[in-house]
């Protein structure tokens, strides 16, 4: 898999970045942003954000993140 770097920023990418980003803007993406630049975008919080990301995962119900045991 190759690497994916933030499109704003720079930054190397984890998943549940480049998860997030097709879930907010666009599963067709082609290119991301950080969690970082992904709030300054939307004029959030960064930990707003990551709070996302943690309901999605203890949901299940999105196939972009992985499923918590």
């Amino acid at each position: 898999m190759t690497d994916h770097l933030c499109k704003s920023c720079g930054s190397k990418l984890a998943s549940d970045e480049i998860a997030l980003h097709m879930k907010l803007f666009s599963r067709a993406a082609k290119e991301f942003m950080c969690l970082d630049c992904q709030a300054a975008y939307l004029k959030v919080k960064r930990s707003q954000l990551e709070e996302v990301i943690e309901r999605y995962h203890k949901s299940g119900t999105c196939v972009l993140f992985a499923k918590y045991e």
